[in-house]
């Protein structure tokens, strides 16, 4: 997929190039907070914390949506201006 955001970006202008990866990495970054399964990284943690011997810790699908959507939109809200000054 990488190529091909590249190539499409290109056509535009070759700044638009920088932009298009960094706008990629930003959108891939903040939906992997949105949800439990936005991420592999949320999923190893929540099953580490689940089997830990001490203090274990079974987070939910629905605990984690709680945190994960207040904590996107404010993301997200601070981000768009700041990627639109790009």
């Amino acid at each position: 997929m990488g190529d091909e955001v590249a190539k499409a970006a290109a056509l535009i202008s070759p700044a638009a190039v920088t932009r298009s990866w960094l706008l990629l990495a930003w959108v891939s970054t903040v939906a992997g907070n949105l949800s439990l399964l936005g991420s592999a990284a949320n999923l190893i943690v929540c099953e580490q914390a689940r089997r830990a011997p001490r203090n274990a810790y079974d987070l939910t699908f629905w605990q984690h949506i709680v945190f994960g959507v207040p904590s996107t939109l404010i993301v997200t809200a601070i981000g768009i201006p700041l990627i639109g000054k790009l």
